[in-house]
């Protein structure tokens, strides 16, 4: 009786040792087998676009398979939703945008950015303030100083009022301390060729959208709504720099499923901001308009307070009701 003791107490002296150990070995091989990467959007979208260069580096660096998924559906409710559904067990991963913030302002079922672990932030698509090249306005100062001195009189071209594009200009607006004339149209590319055609005088469409257009020499960017200047356009100065502390856009970053282990989410996030090193990556994004910008979880984290900040000022201080987009 004596000796059965004594094993069972060096069993369960042991047995902690022995689960640690276990715990220890799976962290140091995770992952070792296939991780799924949902895409709340459709294939060619922005966020797919972002993804797959992405993916194919952590599959180089962990050698095995990052499966992207697709699962389009309710402006990325569909795909965020299951994401957050999924087990939190490092194999399940999934990309995020503002969409997940701006979802409770129009859809009945939403998802919650709180409801996941936040991994990284990979890029950031700042909002412009964009003229037709035969504008007379040649720098933003001229531009406010007109709107200024006629208050509703310019012309800004949107995506639809309180879709994204609208969003954007309320919020210029706003903080610019100006009033414009919001001109509503079907989708970013009908306000784009408004511009062009001089129907309108300006607009805040993100930089991806109308990139082409200022590289032909159609169009003009007076300045863009990011944190730092576009290495595509050095010369174009951030609505920072020019006094208004404003950096609106949106964003793309990945995250887990809650309760994702913080250890595999480490290892994910450096994996990550390895693959934003690449060159080639970097090359591929910034020619598509996009600007990459790495930021680790708790970076993240103050970015999606920001927008969440913007959003609820939008809303219960300027009254602006949201749309899907």
């Amino acid at each position: 009786m004596k000796k059965l003791l004594i094993l069972a107490v060096i069993l369960m002296l042991a047995f902690p040792v022995l689960a640690n150990g276990t715990q220890e070995e799976a962290i140091d091989a995770y992952p070792s087998r296939n991780v799924r990467v949902i895409i709340p959007w459709s294939v060619g979208g922005m966020t797919d676009v972002l993804t797959r260069p992405v993916a194919s580096h952590l599959e180089k660096q962990f050698g095995v398979p990052f499966v992207v998924e697709n699962k389009p559906g309710g402006g990325g409710v569909v795909g965020s939703l299951e994401i957050e559904k999924s087990a939190n067990d490092g194999y399940v991963i999934g990309t995020t945008s503002m969409s997940t913030v701006s979802a409770k302002y129009v859809s009945p079922v939403y998802p919650d950015i709180h409801n996941v672990e936040l991994i990284s932030q990979v890029i950031t698509i700042p909002a412009t303030v964009t003229v037709n090249a035969d504008s007379p306005f040649m720098t933003l100062q001229d531009l406010l100083d007109y709107a200024k001195a006629n208050p509703g009189k310019l012309k800004n071209s949107n995506s639809g009022s309180g879709a994204s594009a609208h969003i954007y200009a309320s919020y210029f607006e706003a903080m610019a301390g100006i009033k414009v004339n919001h001109i509503p149209y079907p989708a970013y590319a009908e306000a784009v060729t408004a511009l062009l055609g001089g129907h309108v005088d300006m607009t805040n469409i993100p930089l991806p959208d109308l990139s082409a257009h200022v590289d032909s020499g159609a169009l003009r960017l007076l300045a863009i709504a990011s944190a730092e200047r576009h290495p595509s356009y050095p010369d174009v100065p951030t609505l920072k720099e020019l006094g208004i502390d404003v950096v609106m856009g949106n964003y793309s970053g990945f995250v887990a499923p809650k309760g994702t282990d913080p250890e595999k989410v480490r290892i994910l996030d450096e994996a990550i901001a390895k693959a934003m090193q690449d060159e080639t990556i970097r090359k591929f994004l910034i020619d598509a308009g996009y600007q990459p910008v790495y930021l680790d979880r708790n970076e993240f984290k103050t970015v999606i307070a920001d927008a969440e900040k913007q959003l609820e000022f939008l809303v219960n201080e300027l009254g602006v009701e949201f749309v899907d987009d």
